[in-house]
């Protein structure tokens, strides 16, 4: 089972944030939450972490489900003077057996090597603290995925590192992972479906390019269109080529040069 909710509200100072709510996020599956700053996607990430009480409805989870919040923001909760002490502090409260080698681990799996252990998390790069809090997250083994703008402060290779990462992690390991971002780009790569969030009500739900080829609907929820389908289109417009859409630059080079072979 994946993650229901059914008729999910929540109110911030009597105003609703998140407005009846009723849809199912599929298990082992990249789910990406979008929508412009404002529309209810890091809080509904954080309700479905249980972080909150809702004012009705439900959000359902499978009993044995482990979840795992990667916040938007996560060297804000950083306090150690290591990133060993940092490790080791969450692992040793959740009373996880042979830490040291899950700490390793989970370090290897971000792209960091042990001798980031004595380093203060204070004096890495924004793109590495969040490496760190992924790796702690990682390290909890967590069932389900919650990430936060995993994408931002993150350059062109560290993104590619975490795309491979992702998709390891659900095809590999059998992780349901749920992605708040306005990263179109990141979206139409990993992306098996797409929420988008106007306000706090649901405006869709389903396919990625049914949405990212859909101006009308991009417009109304003032969403960036992928830089992929801009150039399928361009070249439909410019060239009369339709090329069709896809989401890996690798494929659609393919489609380009069988056209103009």
């Amino acid at each position: 089972m994946g993650i229901e909710l059914r008729n999910v509200c929540y109110k911030i100072d009597d105003h609703k944030v998140i407005n009846d709510l009723s849809f199912v996020i599929k298990e082992r599956k990249i789910t990406f939450i979008v929508g412009e700053s404002g529309c209810g996607k890091s809080i509904l990430l954080s309700l479905i972490n249980g972080d909150d009480d809702l004012i009705d409805g439900e959000i359902i989870t499978s009993v044995r489900a482990k979840i795992g919040f990667l916040r938007q923001n996560p060297e804000e909760r950083f306090f150690c003077n290591t990133i060993y002490e940092e490790m080791t502090f969450v692992l040793k409260k959740k009373r996880i057996k042979n830490y040291e080698k899950r700490i390793l681990e989970a370090l290897e799996i971000v792209g960091l090597d042990e001798n980031y252990l004595g380093r203060s998390p204070f004096e890495i790069s924004k793109g590495e603290q969040k490496k760190v809090a992924l790796a702690i997250l990682l390290a909890l083994n967590p069932n389900i995925l919650l990430l936060d703008s995993p994408f931002s402060n993150l350059d062109f290779t560290s993104k590619k590192k975490l795309v491979k990462l992702l998709r390891m992690m659900k095809l590999k390991y059998g992780k349901t992972i749920i992605i708040a971002s306005n990263d179109t780009d990141m979206a139409l790569e990993l992306a098996d479906e797409v929420i988008c969030l106007k306000n706090g009500s649901l405006a869709f739900i389903g396919n990625k390019f049914d949405l990212f080829t859909n101006n009308k609907l991009l417009k109304e929820n003032n969403i960036t269109k992928p830089k992929l389908i801009n150039f399928s289109d361009f070249v439909k417009v410019s060239k009369g080529i339709n090329i069709g859409y896809r989401d890996d630059i690798s494929d659609l080079m393919k489609d380009i040069y069988r056209f103009v072979k």
